[in-house]
């Protein structure tokens, strides 16, 4: 099991089973949503992600192309949203509690990453995930 908060710690979250994997995407979206040069995620299924408090607290922003962001109205931290009409849940790395061993699944949106940002995994991708599919596979969430 694994937890997680935003900084103020209104929003609390726990999730049924840990997290192996993670991406990063380096897409100008993500890079203004963290103010680094990249975002770290996860994703979970839906059936293993609980909200423990705070889930009234949650103010969410969104661009006509459909791109959200959900956050705290508290303190502003980005917290987990559901992602649109599919059974998983966006989680931000940064609010896990504890220090998970976990392995990268791969970079995307290289070609938008700035020049000072070039760390990357060994599996690079120039653009977004194919689609949510193979970001799934990518994470492993169905290799139960």
């Amino acid at each position: 099991m694994a937890s997680g908060q935003c900084l103020c710690g209104t929003v609390r979250f726990s999730l049924a089973v840990v997290p192996r994997f993670f991406y990063r995407c380096h897409c100008s979206l993500c890079r203004q949503q963290t103010g680094v040069g990249h975002n770290l995620a996860t994703l979970a299924h839906a059936r293993d992600f609980h909200w423990q408090a705070g889930e009234g607290a949650i103010s969410s922003w969104r661009k006509p192309s459909g791109y959200r962001n959900d956050f705290c109205a508290q303190c502003g931290t980005t917290v987990p949203n559901p992602l649109r009409e599919q059974p998983y849940v966006w989680i931000p790395l940064g609010l896990l509690d504890a220090g998970l061993s976990l392995t990268c699944a791969g970079d995307f949106c290289t070609d938008d990453a700035m020049p000072w940002d070039e760390q990357r995994c060994e599996h690079n991708h120039p653009g977004a995930p194919e689609s949510l599919h193979f970001l799934v596979q990518a994470l492993q969430l169905d290799a139960d």
